[in-house]
């Protein structure tokens, strides 16, 4: 009988623990799921801040300033690849130029372009950017490509980012120049940013990751 009690104790003890188990185990899973569903729940409201706008809706002459300056980076593009010397190819912005703009909180932007490297590892993209009114009111370009500590003194696997990057001062009318002289400036003095105006255009260089091998710049018209 001692034995026989002893048993059941034993098994009463064992059935406990099972069952404490069991209840954390469900407890963790409830946590984990809940989890789970509050982060399908942040994408879900996510994408609902992300509101899509028909490219029709743009302003007229916004339209047209978009569409000239697809253009004339297209061709900057061939001269690149017609030089005899130093032939680079670049990826051309699709034309005619139809690609809906995204709206998030107050901002606008509409990509234009979004191209891997063809000869070294990284890729870009140049973006429209609007206001509220669907007017135009800059351009950017954001550039990843291979870390600082790979990238050799001629900074060949960064070519095609800062060509691509030049294409755009030329084809808003900006001075190559002035442009190549303000990134040396911030590059010899290890900024982080540096702003400048040419033009009725204010150019930013964002470097602040430059040793990632990313950086951006941003087109902002003065007016």
């Amino acid at each position: 009988m001692e034995i026989n009690l002893g048993g059941n104790k034993l098994m009463k003890k064992a059935l406990f623990l099972l069952l404490a188990l069991m209840l954390v185990g469900c407890s963790g899973e409830g946590a984990e799921k809940e989890k789970e569903k509050n982060i399908k729940e942040e994408e879900v409201v996510q994408e609902e801040k992300i509101v899509p706008v028909k490219y029709d809706e743009v302003d007229t002459e916004s339209k047209a300033a978009v569409e000239k300056f697809v253009q004339k980076y297209n061709v900057r593009v061939d001269l690149y690849k017609q030089d005899a010397e130093n032939s680079i190819t670049l990826e051309k912005i699709p034309e005619p130029v139809t690609s809906d703009l995204m709206k998030e909180d107050d901002i606008l932007s509409q990509t234009l372009l979004e191209a891997d490297f063809i000869k070294y590892k990284g890729h870009y993209k140049i973006v429209a950017k609007y206001n509220e009114d669907k007017k135009l009111i800059g351009y950017n370009i954001s550039v990843e490509g291979s870390p600082a500590s790979e990238v050799s003194e001629e900074g060949d696997e960064w070519e095609e980012g800062f060509l691509s990057a030049m294409s755009i001062t030329d084809a808003i009318g900006l001075d190559l120049d002035k442009n190549e002289e303000e990134l040396g400036k911030a590059l010899d003095e290890e900024k982080k940013s540096h702003t400048y105006t040419d033009s009725n255009y204010n150019i930013t260089f964002l470097l602040a990751d430059l040793d990632l091998g990313q950086f951006e710049v941003n087109y902002d018209l003065a007016n």
